[in-house]
């Protein structure tokens, strides 16, 4: 049996039929949801905690050369909203997770080919370093005409095994956006710009 496991569904959605979130820092998601399959005295465990890290949130991509500056701009993606629902097996010895992540990438004026791709990780630290303990999910937006944004959904699907009783803060799951560590450095002098405004 394995420790658990991931599955996904990409779909690629109209802006205008999206439920938006701002993301400003670490957010929870599935703090009070399960299966009544136990009955009404014994209610199911909370579901675990889903945690967007704060500066994993997004991506810049950059043409080559030092330019930083916006015209020097490929594309952006960042995660904007995500949502979802557990249940419990009827023996408590694992919980299904459903998780809906939802994106928003931007060309940038640099682009010429109309296409970007992204990486963004799932993880459990409770499996740290089994290979199970994380996740990562390659995305691709493709933009057509003169689209200058798209937003993308994809479904990603846990199942993760509980022992008898469990601590449900040791299965808190994070997510962000796979980032190497210049693009993290720059997300933090970032936000720390902003913040200075």
């Amino acid at each position: 049996m394995k420790s658990f496991f991931f599955g996904r569904q990409r779909h690629q959605l109209q802006r205008n039929l999206l439920r938006w979130c701002a993301v400003a820092t670490i957010l929870p998601v599935l703090s009070a949801c399960g299966s009544g399959a136990f009955g009404p005295k014994t209610p199911p465990p909370r579901c675990p905690e889903v945690l967007l890290l704060k500066h994993a949130n997004s991506v810049t991509y950059f043409k080559p050369g030092p330019g930083r500056d916006i015209t020097d701009v490929l594309a952006t993606a960042a995660i904007v909203d995500f949502r979802g629902e557990c249940e419990y097996n009827r023996k408590r010895t694992k919980v299904n997770i459903v998780l809906n992540v939802e994106f928003d990438v931007r060309r940038g004026p640099a682009d010429r080919t109309k296409a970007t791709d992204f990486r963004y990780f799932v993880a459990i630290p409770k499996f740290h370093p089994a290979p199970q303990g994380k996740s990562i999910f390659p995305m691709r937006a493709q933009f057509r005409g003169n689209q200058t944004r798209l937003n993308l959904l994809d479904e990603v699907r846990l199942e993760i095994p509980m022992p008898p009783f469990p601590k449900v803060d040791d299965y808190t799951i994070y997510m962000g956006i796979q980032l190497t560590p210049q693009q993290l450095e720059y997300n933090r002098l970032h936000a720390n710009r902003t913040l200075r405004r």
